[in-house]
């Protein structure tokens, strides 16, 4: 078990560093040069105020010693000085990533609402009207952006009936489009993975032999299936809440949501490179670390499974 949870840490770890190296790569390689961007009050600067700021930068240096001098500072929690602001990116996203994870919350907590009852109510009416509709639902909850979902709903909502806020944070009115937003079509996925995954072990021998033997069909959802339907659900919705942290950008942009996502787009529009890096770097950590947490749970609760390569408990 031990051997196996170190593994697991290791690979974690080089994906990590791995991430940290495209990260610094794409800021280099990006159009632009963030000189500009450091001497944008200064009309005309000439040679000396460039290479000034190029030193001050500390892109005089080579490439590499540029990347593991950051990498240093980063593994010490110093993302560097934002090139707009001047201002610790560290403190900055200390500030924006609760907002994130707010915003994160509020999205699972509406794919959940939305994903477990309509993929069991889909699965449990197999091919008749009501599993019809749900799929055609699903399927449309699917296909439209949730960038698309939001405006509609600012549309809606926020300027003709002025029921819900449009822009900023604060309150639960404010937290509610955005989250929905995000939720919807998240929570259209998942279901589509529960009904999958119920029908699949309804259809199993050993399901087909309990009804055999009279077993209460509550009792066979619950012991037979769901024990085995869960794991790979619980899997997608980690790699989910791992998706949404990272890919809230857009929709915090849309409602002005002052987020680490907002914070990251106005960074890519001022080629400031040290705070993209950073949100980069953070959000790809606690991507795998979710992750990780989630397979070392299996580990913990499913040790023959996972770490010795056993079948499915039925």
């Amino acid at each position: 078990m031990m051997k196996y949870i170190a593994k697991k840490i290791l690979i974690s770890i080089l994906v990590i560093l791995g991430v940290s190296v495209l990260t610094f790569s794409m800021g280099r390689l990006a159009p632009g040069d963030p000189v500009d961007t450091v001497l944008a009050g200064t009309r005309n600067p000439s040679h000396e105020e460039i290479a000034s700021a190029r030193k001050y930068l500390g892109l005089d240096e080579p490439v590499v010693s540029q990347y593991f001098r950051w990498l240093r500072r980063a593994a010490r929690g110093d993302l560097g000085l934002s090139y707009q602001t001047g201002k610790p990116v560290s403190k900055e996203l200390a500030v924006r990533l609760p907002q994130t994870m707010l915003l994160t919350f509020g999205s699972v907590t509406v794919m959940l609402i939305i994903a477990f009852p309509f993929g069991i109510a889909s699965a449990l009416g197999h091919n008749r009207v009501g599993d019809y509709a749900l799929r055609l639902v699903n399927v449309l909850a699917i296909s439209i952006p949730s960038f698309c979902i939001g405006i509609l709903m600012i549309l809606f909502f926020g300027v003709r009936h002025k029921w819900l806020p449009v822009m900023g944070s604060g309150s639960f009115q404010h937290l509610l489009m955005p989250s929905l937003s995000i939720g919807i079509g998240a929570g259209a996925a998942l279901a589509r993975l529960i009904r999958s995954q119920l029908l699949t072990h309804l259809e199993s021998e050993h399901v087909t032999a309990a009804r055999v033997f009279g077993v209460k069909r509550s009792v066979i959802l619950k012991n037979h299936v769901l024990k085995n339907a869960i794991p790979p659900v619980i899997t997608n919705i980690g790699l989910t809440i791992g998706t949404m942290l990272g890919g809230s950008a857009i929709i915090e942009t849309l409602f002005s949501w002052p987020g680490a996502g907002s914070y990251a787009v106005k960074a890519i529009y001022a080629r400031d490179y040290p705070v993209i890096q950073a949100y980069a770097l953070v959000m790809a950590v606690i991507y795998i670390v979710i992750n990780v947490l989630i397979e070392l749970s299996y580990c913990l609760a499913m040790p023959s499974v996972y770490v010795l390569g056993g079948g499915d408990e039925n």
